[in-house]
Parts: C-alpha cells; structure tokens; sequence
C-alpha cells in the first residue's frame, strides 16, 4: 500500500472515530502513568476539553466520581491488559451509570507509557426503569448493587447512594430471607428467569412479589408491594375459617336437635290412634327432609368455602355405582336400574362428584307422584366428554320453571320447586368445567343430564 493510501486509510479511520464518538455517547482520553489526561474526547459540555488536559480526574471531580474511573485506567496500566467495569455515578439530577474499559499504551520501546479510556453512557435503561411501577434494582456479577430506582429507595428508606456500591447482601442484612437468596444466587448461575412472592422481615416487614431476570451485567429485580393484597388474602381466609367452623357446628346441633324430634316422633307413632297418625307422619317426614338439607347445606359450604380449585383424575364407575346402591338402599320404594353398563372412564372433577349423583338420585325419587318411583341411568362417551342421564317417571318440570331449576331465575334459591340439591349440582359440574341440564322423559318425568371432561380433554386447572 502506498504512503499516499495509507494516510487516507488513517483518515478515514480518524473520521470514522470522530463520528462514533460523537454520536454515541461515548467518553474517551489518553492518559499517562500518572493518570493526567493526555487526550480526551468528552461529551459533556463541563468541564471544556481544554480545562482537562494535563490534570487528573481527582483534580476535576469529586472523590466518588474520580476514584471509580482512576481506578480503572490504574488497573490497566498496572496490568498490561484490559480492564472493563461497571460504574455508577450519585448525581442530583438522578443515576447515571456508564460501561468502561481501559488498555495500556506502549512506546516505541514497548513500554507502558500510559492507557487509552473510554466510557459509554447507558444511562437511559435506568432511567427506564425509574420510571417504571415497581421498585427496580440491578446487581452486577459480584453482588454489588448497580442500580436502585427512587420506588426502590421510598419502600426500602435506603438512599440510591447507600445501596449503590454496596452488595445486595451487606444492604439488606439479615432481613433478606435464606430462600430468597437461594433464588436469586439460581437464576444467577442458570439464567432461568423466576418469580416469586416473599414476605420480608423487620426492618422492613412488608411482601413483594418479585421478578427475577439475568442478563450479561447480573440481574435485575423487580419489585411489586403486596402488602395490602396479603393482608386481605389472610383477613378472608380468617373469615372462611370462621364461617366454616359455625357452620359445621350449627350442623352438628340441628342434626342432634331434628334426631330428637325424630325420635320423640317415632315415639308417638305408636301411642297415637290413627286421627293423628298422618300427622306424626308428616313430622318426620319433614325432620328428615330438614337433616337432609343440612346435610347440603355442609356440602355447599365445602365448595363455597373450598381454597382447592383445582380437579382432578377421578373413575366415573365406581363413583356412580356407590351413589347407585346407597339410593337403592335408603329408597326400598324405588325401582333403580341402569341402562346398559357404566363405563370405565376418568374424569375431570374431585371429591365432591359423589354429591352431584347423589342429589340428582334423591331428586328423582323424592319428588316422584307414583307408588313405585322409576329411576333410570344411562350413560354415552364420545372422544372428549362422557354424558350420564338420569331420568324419572315423576310429574316432570315445566318448561317454564327449567330455566330456574337450577337455582338461575331472580329468586335464586327461593325459587319455587328448587332445592338447594340442584344448585349444588350445577356449582359441581360447572367448575369441572362441565354443564349440567334437564328435558322431558317419554312418557312423562324428567331426564338431568350431566356432561363432564374426560381426562383426554385438557382443563387449565386439573393437575
């Protein structure tokens, strides 16, 4: 290459470092051993270029502004290679945070005779993350604290230039639980991005949830206070408790009280002459018809009252075989069969699957109008779902009052002809992610129908 192409070469790489340096943000100098400024490229308008020729950062900045940035160019000097640092500087406008680096210059005779600099603004990432909802802070590799947003600083009562500097550990002491630092120490070495909701002890004794996000520099963290949400979530499950526990001992007393009247009543069956039979009759039919509808009651409140919402794998059969031989047991009365077989299929429900057949099977016997209640069962499958029928030969419903059966219509559960029975029905099946329904039987009666997932077809919350 001629002397004439290698100066427009040089040139051209002139220009090139010219446009680089001032369209990017980017602060440069040459200093000697001594660390006095040599050259220097600054895209700040303070201090003037010529004011920093020939001085050291120390007599142009502050101590904590000086001492990170001298430090940097000491090291390459001393070490004859490269050094790269993250620094952030404390100013009153806010963070201003630069990555930097340094390498050594070499005279003719290869001796080090002083470092090239430079420091890249990347301050408006920060800036960012000030802005942003949650308390934000970022960690470098070491643990030290590289960023801390004013939401960080107002929940924590810890300045941005006490954090700053400082590792995540030193700052936060003992009040950062173990398993906190377990997580965070996890996504430092995989990467794997976590999150997480962690009560924080005195002295700062609040609850965030947090994100946890690993990139070249460390990690950033994101903090959201959910302070008030937890205090609800503990004043509701309070209260559930409590509604729980006056409900199983409201049941307790009613069922002993009813038995009772049931046995006194059984007790005047056979001392009353028949004028008064039908009324002593009629007493405990309703006493039963009362420990019944606690017995629903208690069932409901299990579903209301229920903090797993989750279902599960449960097998149809032997579900509906059990409900199948207790109505044939309690209701000798009632002819009970089932058309066809039941098949051996797993569905989407839990433990309370037993109440849905079994309110279904008590309905349509109890509110039969024949001497001898008819109670038919059927069941069909296809690819996704599995369909039980349950039809009756009672008086059968209008269909006025299918809209409302099941508890729909504006009286609710006051509705006439509905029980609380059907209204648990539907609230079973419906979180299983089914549908529950009733149509005319032929002759006459009514047939339920109750259609529900089967395993095969994926619920967002079955386990």
């Amino acid at each position: 290459m001629s002397e004439a192409a290698l100066e427009r070469e040089l040139d051209r790489t002139k220009r090139f470092l010219r446009l680089v340096l001032e369209t990017g943000h980017v602060n440069g100098a040459y200093v000697d051993t001594d660390l006095r400024h040599t050259w220097v490229h600054n895209s700040a308008p303070e201090p003037p270029t010529e004011e920093i020729i020939g001085k050291t950062d120390a007599d142009l900045f502050a101590g904590s502004v000086a001492e990170p940035t001298m430090d940097v160019k000491r090291a390459a000097i001393e070490t004859e290679s490269r050094v790269e640092r993250d620094i952030t500087f404390i100013k009153p406008w806010g963070q201003n945070r630069y990555r930097t680096a340094a390498e050594p210059l070499y005279d003719d005779d290869g001796t080090v005779e002083g470092a090239m600099f430079a420091a890249i603004d990347s301050s408006d990432r920060y800036r960012l993350l000030n802005r942003t909802t949650d308390a934000v802070y970022t960690v470098d590799a070491d643990w030290q604290i590289t960023f801390w947003n004013d939401k960080m600083a107002t929940r924590t009562g810890v300045d941005p230039a006490d954090a700053i500097g400082h590792t995540l550990w030193a700052v936060f002491g003992d009040a950062i639980p173990p398993e906190m630092k377990t997580r965070y120490r996890a996504v430092m070495e995989t990467g794997e991005p976590v999150e997480f909701e962690q009560h924080v002890p005195d002295p700062f004794d609040y609850w965030v949830e947090i994100r946890v996000f690993a990139d070249d520099d460390g990690l950033t963290i994101y903090s959201r206070d959910v302070t008030e949400r937890k205090a609800d979530e503990h004043r509701l499950r309070t209260q559930r408790d409590s509604l729980d526990l006056l409900n199983q001992v409201l049941s307790h007393d009613i069922r002993n009280d009813l038995q009772l009247v049931m046995a006194y009543a059984d007790m005047l069956a056979d001392a009353v002459d028949d004028e008064h039979a039908e009324t002593v009759g009629t007493i405990l039919d309703n006493a039963e018809h009362a420990v019944e509808l606690t017995a629903t009651a208690r069932e409901i409140s299990a579903v209301v009252l229920s903090t797993d919402e989750r279902t599960r794998r449960v097998d149809l059969r032997p579900v509906l075989e059990r409900e199948l031989d207790a109505t044939r047991a309690t209701s000798e009365e009632a002819a009970v069969s089932v058309d066809g077989s039941i098949p051996q299929v797993t569905v989407l429900a839990n433990d309370m699957l037993d109440s849905v057949f079994r309110n279904l099977l008590s309905n349509a016997v109890q509110h039969s109008d024949k001497a001898v209640p008819d109670v038919t069962v059927s069941t069909e499958t296809n690819e996704n779902v599995v369909v039980v029928r349950i039809a009756d030969n009672g008086p059968g419903i209008s269909d006025a009052a299918k809209e409302r059966v099941f508890g729909k219509g504006e009286k609710g559960l006051e509705s006439d002809g509905t029980g609380i029975g059907l209204y648990l029905v539907r609230t079973l099946v419906e979180d299983y992610g089914g549908t529950v329904w009733v149509t005319d039987n032929d002759p006459a009666g009514a047939v339920f129908g109750v259609e529900l997932p089967l395993v095969t077809q994926q619920s967002a919350h079955h386990d």
